[in-house]
Formats: C-alpha cells, structure tokens, sequence
C-alpha cells in the first residue's frame, strides 16, 4: 500500500538471531535502503558471514515477493560468506546455503540495534487517533498446533510443536519497551496467542500493571474454536484492545455455531476486531467469496482484511499442485484482484461502518478511513 497507511515493524526473526549470534544487525527494510545503500552498509560492517532474512513480519503472512531482492542482493556480495534463512529459502531452497535454525531457546529481541524511532503501528491499531510510534512487537511462542492447507508456516516449524517462552521473559520486555522505549503500540507476533487459557492469563497478569500506568494498545492473533470468555477477560485488562481473527471464509470449517457468540464476547469485553477473510480458497467458489464480504458487512468489524488466496511455496496446497515459484505473483498489494480490490472499496465506502467508526472513535476515524480509500486502495495497482 502506498504513503504511510502500511505498519513498519521491527524484524523479529532477523533479530532473534542476532542477539542469539551477538551479531551486527541490519534493518534494511525499515531502513528504506534500496540495493546501493545496503551493499555500503554491509561492507562498512566488515562482517565475513552475512545472514540474508528472507521472510514477513509473520512466517505466514510473509507474502511479499522478497526472495528474488534477496538472491540479487547475494549475487553482488562478492567476497563474503553469505547464507540464506527464512521461510522463502527454507521452502524452496535457494543457489546459495540455506541455514536452518539459527537459534535456540527464547533470545530478548536486541532492540538496542535497531531504529527504534522509525516504527509505526498499522493505520487500525490506531483508528483512536493516539499516535502510531513508538511501536515494537514482542512474542511469547514459536510455532503453529494446526495444519492448515493454506498455510505455508511449518516450512519453518515442521514439528508442529509449540515452544512457549517463559512468561518471566515476555514481561520483562515489555518493562524493557514501556519504561526505556516509550512504547504504547504493541503487538504480539505469535501465531496464535489465544491458543492456552491458563498461559494466557499469566501473562496478562504480568503485562497489566503497565497497562495500568501507561494504556497499552495491543493486538494479538486468535482463532475463533480456541479464544475463551475468560482469556478476553484477562486481555482485556491487559490492554489487548485488537484480536485479529482468520474467519477465512464462510466455508472454513471454523466457521460454526460459536462464531456469532465469539463475535459478541469480544465485543462484550470491549475488544476490537480485524477480520481476515481469503477469496479463491480450494473447494470455494466466487459464490461463496461473495457470502464472505456480506458476512463481513452484517458484522461491521472495526478493521477488515481480504486476500487473495495463493500456493504459496511451504504450503500443502503448493505442494499439491506442483507450481513453480514465481514470488512476483505472491504480493497481496502489486497483483490485487478486481474482485479483492471491490470488496474493500465497497467495504470500507458503507455508511452503516462509517457510522459505527464515528460512534467509537469520532470524525477523525472516519477521516482516516476515507482518505485510506481514496488516497490508498483506489491507487492500488490491479
């Protein structure tokens, strides 16, 4: 997306492994360096080794097309022991070595090297109109319990076993952000938080006193077979103020008798919700894309996501139907589909949301909703 509308989050999984490796760290993403600026800033680092991150700011919604700017960036690195790690590489390999698990156990994001001052939340994580930075996300486990056909995650965590980080930990870096960093805005990167409810009360306990003293604004990942009345208690008090739930589509098997009462908990407890809904899922027809936007219009969530669905390499689906990787068609926002690109406009253009969005955070919401509209999506290349 165009201008300032998309967040700039900080590059966890790059991290992890600098601090992991006591290494030099560079956020040429965050940075905004275009390819000559980060050969100069690589060479200036006089490293022997250098690491190339290939992935999202989540293993899976790492959906930008970066695996080819990163074989590029590794042609011109004459002269250096270069490896490649991330869920690109590691799911379709790559001309150069792919290193796997670059670090155990749980490091403390080194936030000490990084930009700190040029991160910014998501345009709905601050649909209050609080100011987007600073902003810094945080994780409190690594990896996925499910198997979900679209998803290309256990390229990275083939185990299928999550590894929860001590609570000890997650507290203390949110101590480290609140206190040193100014932090507000966070989020939670694991790929599914509301996964354990009793896990997921230890922490909130922890995190509420700084709640408490600084109004956090958190949002976290949650499905709607695993959230629980009592973790949207303990969230809520911990200042967990956006769930991002994947309803996916109508005919996701998730969808069942307890979506409606999850949507009303949530509510209930004063959470808002991003919606994330997938058009052209295997065994969907455009019928039933159709089916999900109204569902969506009906609800008025706070905030909407609609994708369009691909094979994305590591993905079961990918496998299946043998593709052969060509990461310029996996942009969600370079290749937007007529039909995605639609939806949102008619979305986001509905007075009954418009009317929703002022009742809860005023004209200035609604502000920031028309000119993402006409200033972002209409621009959006097809």
């Amino acid at each position: 997306l165009p201008g300032n509308l998309p967040a700039i989050e900080p590059p966890l999984w790059a991290g992890l492994i600098a601090s992991y490796h006591h290494a030099v760290l560079l956020d040429a993403e965050g940075l905004n360096l275009d390819m000559r600026y980060t050969l100069e800033a690589i060479r200036k680092s006089e490293q022997e080794t250098i690491v190339i991150v290939v992935m999202g700011n989540n293993p899976s919604v790492s959906s930008t097309p970066k695996m080819s700017a990163a074989e590029d960036l590794a042609n011109r690195l004459k002269g250096f022991n270069v490896l490649l790690t991330g869920l690109h590489p590691e799911s379709i390999g790559s001309e150069y070595m792919v290193a796997k698990s670059l670090f155990g156990g749980f490091p403390m994001q080194p936030w000490d090297k990084l930009p700190m001052h040029l991160y910014r939340a998501h345009n709905w994580h601050c649909l209050d109109g609080s100011p987007r930075s600073p902003y810094a996300s945080i994780y409190t486990s690594l990896g996925c319990p499910f198997n979900c056909y679209y998803c290309n995650i256990h390229a990275l965590y083939p185990d299928r076993q999550v590894k929860f980080r001590p609570v000890e930990d997650v507290v203390k870096e949110v101590d480290i952000l609140t206190t040193k960093y100014n932090v507000r805005n966070i989020k939670i990167w694991d790929e599914l938080f509301a996964l354990k409810e009793d896990r997921v009360w230890e922490i909130c306990q922890g995190i509420r006193p700084y709640n408490e003293k600084y109004r956090l604004n958190i949002w976290a990942y949650a499905r709607l077979d695993t959230i629980t009345e009592s973790m949207l208690d303990a969230m809520r008090l911990a200042g967990i103020r956006w769930l991002a739930y994947g309803f996916e589509s109508v005919k996701d098997p998730k969808f069942t008798d307890k979506t409606e009462d999850v949507i009303r908990m949530t509510r209930e407890y004063g959470i808002s919700i991003m919606a994330n809904f997938m058009f052209g899922l295997p065994g969907t027809i455009r019928e039933d894309d159709m089916a999900s936007v109204e569902f969506a219009k009906k609800h008025l969530f706070e905030f909407i996501n609609f994708y369009d669905a691909k094979p994305y390499p590591g993905s079961q689906w990918y496998e299946d139907i043998k593709a052969s990787p060509n990461w310029e068609e996996y942009s969600q926002y370079d290749s937007m589909s007529d039909f995605r690109k639609a939806s949102f406009i008619e979305y986001f253009s509905n007075p009954s949301y418009l009317m929703k969005i002022q009742d809860k955070w005023g004209n200035q919401a609604v502000k920031q909703i028309q000119e993402m509209v006409h200033g972002g999506l209409h621009r959006t290349a097809k």
